[in-house]
């Protein structure tokens, strides 16, 4: 019989598994929450800027995007010392902490700021105070994404088990999905006087709440993890000491790594292409399908946004199998057939009055969007050589292509919305051929898109069998 010894020791073994595993899963929510300040720091400015700043208060939409995408893009001009300054951190809080906290903190208070303009100041003074708002906020974006994904690539070494931690952050956003494109509604309720006044109370909340809440429980609570085992056999282990890859050398990193280069090229097609086109859906809905009601458009927007959310969220698993029995890059092919065919139909579904056909549009093209937040981290990570720790460059460089691709789509939007003629002034008697041509932009460029993401997942195909046959 064993000894009471013994006994005891597998006794406490087994209490020290079931608590790290304890642990582990709450380090995941953390993580998730997170993601759901992200999520709403990344979508409810675009959100409510457009039919604030634009529909209401009428600023020029080309100002409008250069107000938004200047200072996104000098927001991720820094991502690159964010990243080299977080892996380099020794503070008492830790290398993450103290630039989580900064992050969230600064995120929040410009967010709420950002809706409390007077309604009548001249629109050259109310554009500027949006810039510096705007300016603010994309400053300290950085300080929230980078430091979180760097997080999440410690917490394993292992591919699938990032996936299923960025698949449980995912599922978070999409969550949080149901509710951001409501956010417009909930401003027009009766409840306010005016819809100037609904959006500021709906920003404080929104800042209070969605950012700044979650954001603070995972800067205080988070726990710092660092592994230096092989995780892929592929790689040559690199020391666990590697130093840090500077900031001017985030870039370079496409240069070193063509795996690298062809997975950022996916993210700018999705994040840009297909991002900018999917902005033109809204001015379809208003004008086109709504005859110029802002209230009716902004119901179905919700609505389309929500059906996105719903079918992105059931995507979730059926993407971790997929990834887990095909491999990511598999994966990706077929997400991208289906985004195809969605570009296609959406041409048919954005003609006359809005039906509920138009939640085909989500049902087919959400998982595109499911895929760059849950299967393209994982790749990027997996580029990294095996017992690296310092993890800011990747984040940091995924976080650029994100915030350039962003702000692209914005000046695209903008630039198209000018050139094509469209005048919001004129409500639903836009001139001929304006509609028509948004919504050839709308499914063509979809389409598009998804055809050139085909060729470059055959590039990584490619690559992939090169390098495990050398």
């Amino acid at each position: 019989m064993p000894n009471r010894a013994t006994t005891n020791r597998a006794s406490t073994s087994q209490a020290n598994t079931n608590r790290a595993a304890s642990n582990h899963k709450v380090q995941r929510y953390l993580l998730a929450a997170g993601f759901l300040a992200l999520f709403f720091a990344n979508q409810s400015v675009l959100v409510l800027a457009v039919p604030f700043y634009q529909m209401t208060l009428a600023l020029d939409p080309l100002l409008l995007s250069l107000a938004i995408a200047g200072p996104m893009l000098l927001g991720s001009s820094i991502s690159g010392y964010v990243g080299r300054a977080s892996d380099c951190c020794q503070s008492r809080l830790g290398r993450r902490r103290p630039f989580l906290l900064a992050g969230v903190l600064g995120l929040s208070l410009s967010f709420v700021l950002m809706w409390q303009v007077p309604a009548d100041w001249p629109p050259l003074w109310q554009l500027g105070y949006f810039s510096l708002l705007s300016l603010l906020f994309f400053l300290a974006l950085p300080l929230l994404a980078v430091p979180l994904s760097s997080l999440v690539f410690e917490q394993t070494p292992d591919p699938q088990q990032r996936t299923a931690v960025f698949g449980l952050a995912s599922a978070v956003q999409k969550l949080g999905s149901l509710g951001y494109q409501w956010l417009v509604p909930l401003s027009q309720l009766a409840l306010f006087s005016s819809f100037q006044q609904g959006v500021r109370w709906v920003g404080a909340l929104t800042g209070t709440l969605l950012i700044a809440l979650p954001g603070l429980l995972l800067a205080f609570r988070a726990r710092e993890t660092n592994h230096a085992t092989n995780h892929d056999s592929n790689h040559k282990a690199a020391p666990a000491t590697q130093a840090p890859v500077a900031a001017r050398d985030s870039l370079s990193l496409l240069c070193q790594r063509p795996l690298l280069r062809w997975l950022m090229l996916l993210c700018l097609l999705q994040l840009c292409g297909c991002a900018f086109v999917a902005t033109l859906d809204y001015y379809l809905l208003v004008y086109a399908m709504n005859q110029a009601d802002l209230v009716a458009g902004s119901w179905w927007k919700a609505l389309l946004s929500s059906g996105y959310a719903l079918a992105g969220l059931a995507f979730v698993p059926v993407l971790g199998w997929s990834s887990a029995r095909f491999g990511a890059v598999h994966t990706l092919c077929w997400v991208f057939m289906l985004n195809l065919l969605g570009g296609a139909a959406k041409w048919w579904l954005y003609q006359g009055d809005p039906t509920y056909w138009l939640l085909l549009d989500a049902i087919l093209c959400s998982a595109a969007w499911t895929a760059m937040a849950m299967l393209i981290p994982p790749l990027l990570a997996a580029t990294e050589p095996a017992g690296s720790t310092a993890f800011g460059a990747v984040s940091a460089l995924h976080h650029w292509v994100v915030s350039v691709s962003a702000a692209l789509s914005m000046l695209l939007s903008g630039l198209a919305l000018n050139t094509l003629g469209f005048a919001a002034g004129a409500g639903a008697a836009q001139a001929d051929g304006v509609l028509d041509a948004m919504r050839l932009l709308l499914s063509g460029g979809t389409v598009l898109c998804s055809l050139f993401a085909l060729l470059v997942l055959w590039h990584v195909q490619r690559l992939q069998f090169l390098e495990e046959h050398r």
